[in-house]
């Protein structure tokens, strides 16, 4: 095994052999997932609460949900609570480190595609060489310590290795990359032109070309109200990223999950990196295309290995995107010097790679 795998239990072989009661904090898809496995493994929930706000004593899986003032009087403190919701909220997720600091706490990491395999000692086992070359292979410890916490999080769903190694993604962004005046940023994943005010705010406004692509046509629309005050060196597209030009199924859901995989809502164009740039010079790409990363990093060779650009990519939308993505970028550009660094956020979403000469 790994030596910096501390763990050697999964989250659902806790939920398994918890002789406590299991509480379920929150409901929707990831309390549905929850409750789905529970039921098919002899797993018995026997209550659900809600924050404060939202609790309007409403049925939800056979449960009413209740406060969590009811929940301690009910069954005292000596439960095992089992959040079943996503946040990145600084409120929330300080309600989460309350829960954590009286109660036992877990958050099952839940793939976010139904076909991807997930963290598992067989997981850690059988990717155990790409593992340990990528931990040995980043640039600093702060890395190594994300890459460690976020193995042990997802194998054990104890939220603490989370908030253990978080960072500020501005923080990140100013320290790890020097941003100069004439950038030329490609912007995979734009949504709705906050991380193009992102760039701007990094570089004073002061820039030579922004690409920003987004296929989601309400996302779009919002870029496009910022295009309108940016005409000058800002380039628009309404088409998703891939491997080459194409066209792909699209889930057009007109928020931050909009995705080209499992989707068949309806079909929009996509093109590669090495299309969209066209032989021009790119310094700078940011990437978070939902779970299409790998596939957008092959389409963009030749500009990455030509152009050497600081790149930030998302690396949660798949677990193997941990160490697949960064083992491809040194593929293309091997001085890359790759950080790791977690943003607030519960379960592990946020997880990020940096990479620069």
């Amino acid at each position: 095994m790994l030596d910096f795998i501390k763990e050697t239990t999964d989250v659902w072989t806790k939920l398994r052999t918890t002789a406590k009661p299991v509480i379920l904090y929150g409901m929707g898809n990831g309390a549905d997932k929850i409750i789905d496995w529970c039921e098919s493994n002899g797993v018995q929930v026997q209550g659900i609460f809600a924050s404060d706000g939202f609790v309007r004593y409403q049925q939800f899986r056979g449960f009413t949900v209740c406060s969590y003032q009811d929940i301690i009087e009910r069954f005292g403190e000596d439960i095992l609570i089992v959040i079943a919701f996503a946040s990145e909220l600084p409120e929330v997720l300080n309600k989460f480190r309350e829960l954590a600091n009286k109660h036992e706490v877990l958050a099952p990491h839940l793939p976010l595609f139904a076909e991807a395999d997930t963290v598992s000692c067989q997981w850690l086992h059988k990717y155990e060489q790409q593992l340990q070359q990528v931990y040995e292979k980043l640039a600093d410890e702060q890395s190594r310590k994300v890459f460690a916490a976020a193995l042990n999080y997802k194998l054990s769903g104890d939220i603490r290795y989370l908030f253990a190694c978080e960072t500020d993604r501005r923080e990140d962004l100013s320290s790890l990359f020097v941003f100069k005046e004439d950038e030329v940023y490609l912007d995979l994943g734009a949504y709705n032109g906050d991380t193009v005010q992102e760039f701007l705010e990094l570089t004073g406004g002061s820039y030579c070309r922004i690409i920003a692509v987004e296929p989601d046509r309400r996302n779009f629309n919002k870029l496009e109200r910022l295009h309108e005050t940016l005409k000058e060196n800002f380039i628009t597209h309404n088409k998703g990223v891939w491997r080459q030009a194409d066209e792909k199924g699209f889930s057009d859901s007109g928020g931050r999950q909009s995705t080209l995989l499992a989707a068949q809502k309806k079909m929009v164009p996509v093109d590669s990196i090495d299309n969209l740039c066209r032989n021009q010079m790119v310094t700078y790409i940011k990437m978070d295309v939902e779970g299409v990363e790998k596939e957008a990093l092959e389409g963009g060779r030749e500009t990455i290995s030509r152009c050497k650009p600081k790149i930030m990519t998302a690396a949660y939308h798949y677990d193997v995107d941990i160490f697949l993505l960064p083992l491809f970028l040194w593929q293309l550009v091997p001085e890359y010097r790759i950080y790791l660094r977690k943003h607030p956020y519960i379960p592990a979403w946020e997880l990020n790679f940096f990479a620069v000469i």
